[in-house]
């Protein structure tokens, strides 16, 4: 399903990461404690002259980390300069280990290698600048040996990998996002589709058994009744299909591809379907050569295809004498062909269609890997063919 890669994004990061990554100033605080208790502690425990300046640059750090997100190369730098002035380090030959260590990691985690990089050669000056002057007022004993420990080289090392599986999660988050978006144009484009079949279809049939069974009250009751009785059985079909289709709307998406999916697939046989044509007027007939592939979907292609053409027989048809629908299957391909002798143009009582029929026939068609064609056929008044030809082996593989 398209939630599952988010999902698995999620489950891929521990759960005290995860539970941080919600309440990130909850990490905050934790940082500034651990980088602030250690050095209080030790002012409380053996005061180093002088002690207000110990404590000054334990609060000036404390503070100065609460923006080590938005701000970590400056952050970074000024915890590496006031850490390093800290009488608590006069004594200490690795210098303010916790404060660099934290500094780094945030610093890394946030901005590209390069800069990460030139941000810890410059902390290194630093702490070696700074201690070099404490030297020289007599706050500090002797330099540290290194501006930059292994534990700080780790941090970051470790920075880096968050950096860069944060990106990783950034990028696969797009891609379900990107997913999710095409997705969605697909179920409107098949929605849409599947919206036309049921109600151009069902319309226009509607409509010409209504005039049908008004033009021939009085001379033919019998078929006027038969007519409004399939009227009734249409529009009920149309509702139904309706119903269907906007219930699948307000569900979940799993919901909504599985019924667009079998949508149709309960549809009348064909000889049912050239029946209601028939009632209309159409003088359509029928020839299949073989029973059509079990392929629900297929079967459903089949069904739809001969429809939407029957449908604009009925729509567009002027002085229609000759309709034929031809179904033929080899082992390899389904040829669907519906030809008729109409002169063109519109019926009156119908009106136009809205442009899309063929469309979505297109779309359909080309969905089972096959593709569909309607054009006049050669002279002036030799009338229409659809033809549709769908490959049997592809479906069947």
């Amino acid at each position: 399903m398209l939630d599952r890669p988010d999902l698995s994004l999620q489950q891929g990061r521990s759960r005290v990461a995860r539970w941080f990554a919600a309440r990130p100033r909850v990490a905050d605080v934790a940082v500034i404690l651990a980088c602030s208790a250690p050095p209080a502690a030790a002012l409380i425990l053996e005061p180093r002259h002088p002690v207000w300046l110990g404590w000054a640059c334990v609060v000036v750090v404390a503070i100065v980390f609460w923006w080590r997100r938005s701000h970590p190369l400056p952050v970074l730098l000024i915890v590496a300069g006031v850490a390093s002035l800290n009488p608590v380090y006069a004594a200490s030959l690795a210098g303010p280990t916790t404060e660099i260590i934290f500094g780094l990691f945030a610093l890394a985690s946030r901005v590209r290698l390069r800069t990460a990089l030139i941000g810890a050669a410059a902390a290194a000056l630093i702490v070696l600048g700074v201690s070099w002057a404490a030297m020289w007022i007599g706050i500090r004993a002797t330099p540290p040996i290194a501006g930059l420990q292994p534990f700080a080289v780790a941090a970051l090392a470790a920075g880096v990998a968050v950096r860069t599986a944060r990106g990783r999660r950034e990028t696969l988050e797009q891609v379900v996002a990107l997913r999710e978006e095409r997705a969605a144009g697909a179920e409107r484009a098949r929605i849409t589709a599947e919206m036309h079949d049921v109600v151009a279809h069902s319309v226009t049939v509607m409509v010409a058994l209504a005039g049908g069974a008004a033009a021939g009250w009085e001379k033919h009751p019998e078929r006027a009744r038969a007519a409004l009785d399939q009227l009734g059985e249409v529009g009920a079909g149309a509702l139904e299909e309706m119903q269907r289709i906007l219930h699948v709307l307000r569900d979940s998406d799993p919901d909504l591809v599985e019924t667009l999916e079998t949508a149709g697939h309960t549809a009348p046989t064909l000889d049912g379907l050239v029946e209601v044509f028939r009632r209309t007027g159409v003088p359509v007939t029928l020839d299949v050569n073989t029973e059509l592939p079990a392929d629900p979907g297929l079967r459903t292609a089949v069904h739809r295809i001969v429809r939407e053409s029957l449908t604009n027989v009925l729509r567009h048809g002027v002085d229609v004498t000759y309709v034929e629908v031809r179904v033929a299957v080899t082992d390899s391909e389904l040829v669907v062909t519906v030809t008729d002798n109409c002169r063109g143009g519109a019926n009156p009582n119908i009106g136009v269609g809205a442009g899309v029929g063929l469309t979505a026939l297109r779309e359909r068609a080309r969905a089972f890997g096959g593709e569909l064609t309607a054009a006049p056929l050669p002279g002036a008044h030799a009338g229409w063919q659809t033809r549709a030809v769908l490959p049997v082996q592809l479906r069947r593989s």
